[in-house]
């Protein structure tokens, strides 16, 4: 695993209500140059709704869960203070990336911060040996509050990890996805196109990868056909289009037209070689031969 050296703007400085310390979920951390978390954004933390039996999260998880049945496996709640490696190096954040910066991330020290997506958990939910997961938490970004932005959200992750050998299975799957979303009323824009701005990895075969990512495609366009249609009389209509994510390669971002505007759903994509890399995990990717 890769260990960068984090680049921060100037130091904020640390609020006069702190004193040497900062409790967070019962356990102290010392607070330093780096400290820019707000008592606000901590009474957050430990709330865990989308635990909640009937909260609006809680079963929209249960909604997603269900769809895609008890071959994934549910991974159980993760405390959200992280080291800024989890978070960003062992996924491959540039040095540089914005995401990085006081301004954007909450930092409890130099050595802990609160986690600003899910996929700070992916190498150690891979390490653990799980193929199929979903994984569903609170995260923290120091976002402008807006109708769709908020201090605290929350979002689910889900991964499927498909073998070299397994490609006439991810075919056949890839065809069932197909026909039955062909049986749907939805209208599915898709712009986004595998190239040098949105590339395959080198290291996979490319068959494989794009396999891979129609399958990302199929399983998505029918779980939101299912989580969006209800009893509107108008189809569905579902937009694609190119993303970048340090992590995932080719990378999507997929909208949805909700009550008159489009609505930012999800990034996807398919999974960096060096994340697997980094959880150890045991699939091959041989290059594609000349």
């Amino acid at each position: 695993m890769l260990t960068r050296l984090l680049r921060f703007r100037p130091p904020v400085l640390v609020s006069a209500r702190w004193s040497s310390s900062i409790s967070i979920l019962g356990k102290n951390y010392e607070v330093d140059n780096h400290t820019n978390i707000r008592e606000k954004v901590i009474s957050y933390v430990g709330r865990n709704v989308y635990q909640i039996p009937n909260h609006p999260i809680s079963i929209l998880g249960s909604l997603i869960h269900e769809h895609f049945g008890s071959r994934y496996d549910a991974i159980p709640g993760q405390s959200p203070v992280v080291t800024p490696s989890q978070n960003f190096d062992s996924l491959a954040f540039p040095e540089d990336h914005q995401g990085r910066q006081a301004s954007d991330s909450y930092y409890i020290n130099k050595d802990w911060m609160l986690r600003t997506h899910t996929s700070a958990h992916e190498v150690e939910i891979f390490k653990r040996g799980h193929k199929r997961w979903l994984f569903t938490a609170d995260v923290y970004r120091r976002d402008e509050i807006d109708s769709s932005h908020n201090l605290v959200f929350h979002q689910m992750e889900g991964a499927r990890l498909w073998k070299l050998d397994e490609m006439d299975a991810l075919e056949k799957e890839n065809q069932r996805l197909s026909q039955e979303l062909a049986r749907q009323d939805i209208i599915i824009e898709d712009t986004s196109k595998i190239g040098p701005e949105n590339p395959l990895q080198e290291v996979h075969e490319a068959r494989h990868a794009e396999l891979v990512a129609t399958n990302l495609k199929l399983s998505l366009n029918n779980l939101i056909y299912k989580l969006f249609k209800g009893d509107n009389q108008e189809p569905l209509k579902v937009r694609w289009i190119d993303a970048y994510f340090p992590f995932t390669s080719p990378s999507y971002e997929v909208e949805v037209f909700h009550k008159g505007k489009w609505l930012e759903l999800l990034g996807c994509g398919v999974v960096a070689q060096t994340t697997l890399d980094n959880a150890g995990t045991k699939v091959s990717f041989p290059p594609e031969c000349p």
